[in-house]
This record gives C-alpha cells, sequence and structure tokens, in this order.
C-alpha cells in the first residue's frame, strides 16, 4: 500500500473473528461502535457460523463483513486483515468489550511514538471493579524478557501496525489454543512494543473450559516457549522460573483431568527447574502427599472388597 492509499484510508482496522455467538457478538460491535476514535473500520469474519450470525450481519450496513467455511480463530483473523485497509489492525474476540476510549488512547500513542509495532492495554474480567489508574501509566521499548516470562497481553487488547503484521506473516495456524502468545513473542523479539496499565478491555471468564482445552494450551505454549526461547536475551534464572510456573500450569490442568500420575510429574519438574522456589515444593508435596494417599485408599478399598467374597469361615 503505498502513501496515497494511506491517505484515504482509516488509521485502525478493527478484525472481529466469530463462530456461533451472535448475540455476545452484537454487545461486542456495540462497543466498537461506541469508541471515541472515529477513524477505523470495522470488519467481521464469520467462521461458518449456523446460529443467525449471517443473517444479522446482512443488516449491518457499517461492518465489512467476511464469510468462510470454518477454519478456526487463527486462520480467521489472518483473513481479516488480508481485506483490512488500515495502517493499524486492533483484534477484538467476538465476546469481549472495549471502554469508549480504548482506540483513542491507543492512536494517540501509536502517531506519537511510530517506531512502536504492537501496543497492549490492561484487560479485567466483566464484572469486576475497574480500578483507573489517575493518569496513564506506560511502558515502551524492548519487553521481550517481559513478554516471555509474563502473560500480560491478551488478543483484544492490542493493535498491531500493518507493517510488522504482514512481516511476521500473521497468526500461526498450527496452534490450536496460544497461536496469539507466539505472535506476541515473534514482534517483542525484532520490535518496541508498549503497554498502557489503564482497563481498556473487559473479557468474560468461562468456567466451563473443558480439562482437554486446558490442557492443549499448555501443550502449545510449552513448544511456543521453547521455540521463541534466546538465551542470549533471556536470563537463566528468568527461564527457569517462566518454565517452572508452566510446569505448575501443566500440572494443574492435569490434576483438573483426573490424570493425577501425569500431575505430578510436572510438579515434580517444577522442583527440579527451581529447586529453592517455595511455590514449586508446595505443589509437589501437596500433590505428592494426595497421591500417595490416592493409591494407599484404593488399595486398602480393593482389599476390603477382595474380603468381601471369601467364603464364611467354617
Amino acid at each position: 500500500m503505498n502513501r496515497m492509499e494511506f491517505s484515504n484510508s482509516p488509521f485502525v482496522s478493527v478484525i472481529i473473528p466469530t463462530y456461533n455467538r451472535v448475540e455476545l457478538l452484537k454487545q461486542t460491535v456495540d462497543s466498537v461502535r461506541r469508541q471515541t476514535f472515529p477513524d477505523f473500520e470495522l470488519i467481521v469474519v464469520n467462521d461458518g457460523s449456523s446460529d443467525g450470525t449471517s443473517e444479522w450481519l446482512d443488516t449491518q450496513p457499517d461492518i465489512r463483513r467476511l464469510d468462510r467455511e470454518n477454519s478456526g480463530i487463527a486462520a480467521s483473523r489472518n483473513a481479516g486483515a488480508a481485506i483490512a485497509a488500515g495502517r493499524w489492525f486492533a483484534f477484538l474476540d467476538h465476546d469481549d468489550l472495549w471502554a469508549p476510549d480504548k482506540l483513542e488512547v491507543q492512536a494517540k500513542f501509536a502517531k506519537e511514538n511510530p517506531e512502536v509495532a504492537l501496543i497492549a492495554a490492561r484487560h479485567v474480567r466483566i464484572g469486576r471493579n475497574k480500578e483507573t489508574p489517575r493518569r496513564n501509566r506506560w511502558i515502551k521499548g524492548d519487553l521481550f524478557v517481559k513478554a516471555f516470562s509474563e502473560s500480560f497481553i491478551h488478543t483484544s487488547s492490542v493493535m498491531i501496525r500493518r507493517d510488522v503484521f504482514h512481516e511476521i506473516g500473521g497468526f500461526p495456524t498450527r496452534y490450536r489454543f496460544a497461536d496469539e502468545f507466539d505472535v506476541w513473542l515473534r514482534i517483542a523479539a525484532r520490535h518496541p512494543i508498549a503497554y498502557v496499565d489503564d482497563p481498556l478491555v473487559f473479557i468474560r471468564f468461562y468456567e466451563a473450559n473443558t480439562s482437554h482445552n486446558r490442557i492443549g494450551v499448555r501443550t502449545d505454549t510449552y513448544d511456543i516457549l521453547m521455540s521463541n526461547y534466546d538465551a542470549d536475551r533471556i536470563p537463566g534464572h528468568v527461564f527457569l522460573r517462566t518454565m517452572s510456573d508452566h510446569d505448575i500450569s501443566f500440572g494443574r490442568a492435569y490434576v483438573r483431568a483426573g490424570r493425577y500420575a501425569e500431575a505430578l510429574k510436572w510438579f515434580r519438574s517444577s522442583v527440579e527447574r527451581t529447586p529453592w522456589r517455595l511455590r514449586s515444593w508446595r505443589y509437589y508435596t501437596r500433590y505428592r502427599l494426595a497421591f500417595v494417599l490416592r493409591n494407599l485408599l484404593g488399595k486398602e478399598s480393593g482389599r476390603r472388597a477382595g474380603d468381601s467374597v471369601l467364603p464364611p469361615r467354617a
């Protein structure tokens, strides 16, 4: 896209992938329409919905729509970006909401800091009290280590510069659960990024997430961490602590799935990586004791069941 084309383009393209969440999508779109920053286009990628999403989009003339066969959220985000005309891409999940000044805050910063490639903001769960700082607290620069070791970027909060998005090739479709984390790390490894500690995004939290999804998230995250690990930039103790925390998360996912032997292996791995951390030992000893007691109770229950079938004494 040349400068002439840019002059007639919106500053931001808002890209919302959706699948069978039409009622939540309506609320999400309304939060975009209420933005105090007007220089944006709105793109909804309908990823094969069958719940009336297509019919509703028929009645929304201000939305650029793209209908696709169901292919997953990463592919849908990439498809939306492929038709977007904005200088920046803002991604929004179909069940999240924006504060009215979300785009205004980030667009102002983007214009004042053209070297920044990605801009994120604090996210809070819907229903939680919104603690707004007295002034916007920004951090910017080389945040690669922070992005690697902390989970502080949410997809619905980011704006990504158009050229940078295309440079990294978009969202990787090989990951089912954590594709966005790979994007943040690849961008942060190459470019300065920024984050504002202002709650501009409100997300929904689902307790109904399946154990399979939790294990899938941890599996994808582990691969992404190892793929993006740079020993020259990430201090050894930061890497070990990050992976130790991941081990604990993996273990907790297996506990929820009822797979206690696998869980204990991950808690043990956490201790082996960071034997100086009380957190690692707390999880390992707690579940090691629970595992031993579970086995003992199982054996006792089996013994009693075996006794019950013995013939009575003469």
